[in-house]
């Protein structure tokens, strides 16, 4: 897993290029745009690595030359540019896609900031073939480092506001806003002046990541940074940390008390939202004037939490739930197949440091019970 700290100095596309290549991407992967040709108003791109100092820390900055003539884009032009500069550079159809759905949110944003369809959608400096680079480019890093699970905290975005062809604009941009309503991407104000948060940067993890307010229990196996434009009166880096997973294992616990509901209700309400939570537990209680009631427990990952509130508001009476952060230890598992009586079982081993346990399989049991 991946995990990435916009909540710093915001994010952006040349800064998740950055950070990826200083864990150990192939800058190979970028250096085949260079090459790219055939794209309307486009006549050369030059893309190069520079090491360079942000603050006091050390980061890869992605410089990005574009010898490029244009007066925006429309939606479709992104798109059948993304499919011809995918086929050129080598891109795998992974990377093509979720480059794809990045692009997509950038046009669904801004289609309903101006009041347009996706595929009309006029782009002014989100049209710029770099939008193309930072996207595909993003998850061709990405796949080289054979990593496709993302973290994220919260998005930083600076205060005040910006210059753009519109005119000045507030930070965070429109475009920004209505990703982060969109996607759910949890946003941070700061009293740095300036925009840290570029539509492109917060697409990319809207569509790649899950948003931590505070970071899952990990072992850093090794740190990127990736260096912004500016200087600013902090260090103007984004931190991408490669990490060895532990057996700890952050995830919410939901509840909510029922004392108006029916069991044939509470049963169906159930098998709803095991679909979407690791645990279910249905527990027994006494409530106002000593009314007996349910209290339903729901064990899901963050990703899952608004799905899992929004089911218990559908299939069941409650008007309100608590929820909260919980770890819990696994042992680690894996299935074995044993021989046993002329064919095999099924054996879960569960090991936790010196420790493990054994369990054959049910199923297999009952299986060769019946035989």
């Amino acid at each position: 897993m991946i995990i990435f700290e916009p909540n710093f100095s915001g994010v952006s596309g040349d800064m998740l290029l950055g950070a990826l290549v200083d864990l150990g991407a192939d800058f190979a992967l970028l250096e085949r745009f260079n090459a790219v040709e055939g794209v309307k108003g486009l006549s050369g791109v030059e893309i190069r690595k520079e090491i360079t100092k942000r603050g006091s820390i050390e980061a890869i900055k992605i410089n990005i030359s574009l010898d490029e003539h244009f007066h925006g884009r429309h939606g479709h032009e992104m798109l059948e540019i993304l499919d011809r500069t995918s086929y050129s550079v080598g891109a795998s159809n992974w990377a093509k896609d979720r480059a794809k759905e990045a692009i997509l949110c950038i046009l669904e944003a801004e289609a309903e900031v101006h009041g347009a369809e996706v595929e009309e959608v006029h782009l002014h400096e989100a049209g710029s073939f770099d939008t193309i680079i930072d996207c595909l480019g993003f998850f061709m890093l990405l796949e080289s480092l054979g990593e496709k699970r993302i973290a994220s905290t919260p998005v930083c975005t600076g205060s005040g506001k910006v210059k753009t062809c519109h005119g000045l604009l507030p930070v965070p941009v429109p475009a920004v806003t209505a990703i982060a309503s969109k996607r759910r991407v949890p946003l941070l104000g700061s009293d740095i002046e300036g925009e840290l948060a570029t539509p492109t940067g917060v697409s990319l993890l809207a569509v790649s990541a899950t948003f931590y307010r505070v970071l899952p229990s990990f072992v850093p196996a090794k740190v990127g940074y990736g260096a912004g434009s500016k200087d600013f009166e902090v260090a103007n880096v984004l931190r991408a940390t490669m990490a060895e997973e532990e057996d700890l294992e952050e995830t919410i616990l939901i509840e909510t008390s029922l004392d108006d509901i029916t069991g044939e209700e509470i049963g169906y309400a159930i098998s709803k939202l095991q679909e979407t939570s690791k645990e279910v537990h249905l527990l027994q209680g006494l409530g106002k004037k000593n009314r007996p009631l349910f209290i339903l427990r729901l064990l899901v990952d963050a990703e899952n939490l608004d799905r899992a509130i929004e089911g218990l508001f559908e299939h069941t009476t409650t008007i309100g739930v608590r929820y909260w952060p919980v770890s819990r230890v696994k042992m680690k598992r894996t299935i074995e197949e044993v021989p046993h009586e002329g064919g095999f079982v099924r054996v879960k081993v569960s090991r936790h440091g010196d420790l493990q346990k054994e369990k054959i399989d049910f199923d297999d049991l009952t299986e060769n019970a019946g035989s």
